[in-house]
């Protein structure tokens, strides 16, 4: 008989995926969806119907303005006042074209699952009082040492 977790390990913060017309190709969103991690996708409402044929309907966050011409700065800033609307402390906000997550080991980078890596993250970051924001790093800039 296999052992059963006693407990659910999730993330302390919301955590949001901004993504316009990727629909198809949403990598953030597929790995979350493997690593089982909750999330919310945030889309524009004109690219609800594509996002829907691919994505449950429960992860979708259709934002309340479209096509500004500004970047994702606007979402950004959504997704901030939705977590602080919602009474969270802190948030993630993540791209929709990231593919993984590593954790660097004695000069190597081995991949590790995100919950983890999230939760790694929030831990360290809440030990603080006076960090105004954390995050991941990409792997471009971590060092092999």
């Amino acid at each position: 008989m296999p052992l059963k977790p006693t407990r659910v390990i999730r993330n302390k913060y919301p955590v949001y995926i901004i993504s316009k017309g990727r629909h198809d190709k949403c990598l953030t969103a597929d790995w979350f969806i493997k690593d089982k991690v909750p999330f919310k996708l945030v889309i524009e409402p004109q690219e609800y119907d594509n996002y829907v044929k691919k994505y449950p309907k429960d992860i979708l966050q259709t934002l309340p303005f479209s096509n500004l011409g500004l970047g994702s700065y606007p979402a950004r800033n959504w997704c901030w006042e939705d977590s602080i609307a919602n009474g969270a402390k802190r948030h993630w906000i993540f791209d929709d074209n990231i593919r993984g997550v590593k954790r660097m080991y004695k000069g190597l980078r081995i991949r590790a699952n995100c919950l983890d890596a999230i939760r790694f993250v929030e831990d360290i970051t809440n030990n603080y009082t006076n960090i105004a924001i954390s995050g991941m790093n990409y792997t471009m800039f971590g060092g092999t040492a």
